[in-house]
C-alpha cells in the first residue's frame, strides 16, 4: 500500500468526524485541506480514490447494520463523493501520466502492437466473431501506448474481461488475442501479474 493510499485510509475516519458539522463548505474545505500535503498529482488521485471506496464502504456498512430509515447517515458521505470527484476531475484535468521509462514501448513495439491490433481486427471479422463494439473497443487500444506497458496491458485486460462477462466473445477468444498481444513485448511476465 502506498503512502497516499495509507493516508486516506486513516483520513476518512477525520473527515466526517471532525468537531465541526459536516456542510459543504466544513467537507470542501478538509478535502482540499488534506490534498494540498501532496505535492504530486498521482498521489493525489491516489489517495481521492482510495478515500471515495472507503467511503462507499462505510455507506455499505452502515446500511446493512441501520434500522433506522432514511437516518441522514448517507447524506453527507454522498456529499463528501461528490466533492472527491469533484476534486479528481480538476486534477485530471492538468494531469499527464508519464510512464516509467522501462515502462515506456519501444517505437518497434508500438508498430507491432499496431499491427497485431488490425490484424486481430480482421480476423474476427472474417470470423463472424465480433459486433462493432467489439472492434471499437480494440480499436481504442492504438490510441493508448502513451500510458506504458503496465497500465495498457491492464487496459487491454480489463477490456477482454468486459467484453468477455458481457458475452460478445469467448473466453479462449480472449486468450487468444491476450497471447497474441503478448508476443514479443519485453519484460512481458511483469506487466501481466
Amino acid at each position: 500500500m502506498t503512502i497516499p493510499e495509507s493516508q486516506a485510509k486513516h483520513f476518512h475516519y477525520e473527515l466526517y468526524h471532525s468537531g465541526d458539522h459536516n456542510t459543504f463548505e466544513n467537507l470542501k474545505d478538509r478535502i482540499e485541506t488534506k490534498l494540498f500535503s501532496f505535492k504530486r498529482e498521482r498521489d493525489q488521485l491516489d489517495f481521492l480514490k482510495v478515500l471515495i471506496q472507503e467511503t462507499k464502504t462505510d455507506i455499505k456498512n452502515h446500511q446493512q447494520t441501520c434500522a433506522k430509515t432514511n437516518c441522514g447517515y448517507d447524506e453527507c458521505r454522498n456529499l463528501g463523493i461528490f466533492l472527491m470527484e469533484q476534486e479528481m476531475d480538476v486534477i485530471n484535468e492538468n494531469y499527464t501520466f508519464i510512464p516509467k521509462s522501462e515502462d515506456t514501448f519501444s517505437v518497434q513495439e508500438e508498430t507491432e502492437l499496431h499491427n497485431k491490433l488490425n490484424q486481430i481486427i480482421e480476423h474476427l471479422k472474417k470470423q463472424d466473431l465480433g459486433q462493432e463494439i467489439l472492434f471499437d473497443e480494440i480499436e481504442s487500444l492504438k490510441n493508448h501506448f502513451n500510458l506504458g506497458k503496465k497500465t495498457w496491458f491492464q487496459l487491454l485486460k480489463g477490456k477482454l474481461v468486459e467484453i468477455t462477462g458481457e458475452k460478445i466473445i469467448e473466453a479462449t477468444v480472449a486468450t487468444e488475442i491476450l497471447k497474441e498481444l503478448s508476443d514479443g513485448v519485453r519484460e512481458l511476465g511483469r506487466w501481466l501479474k
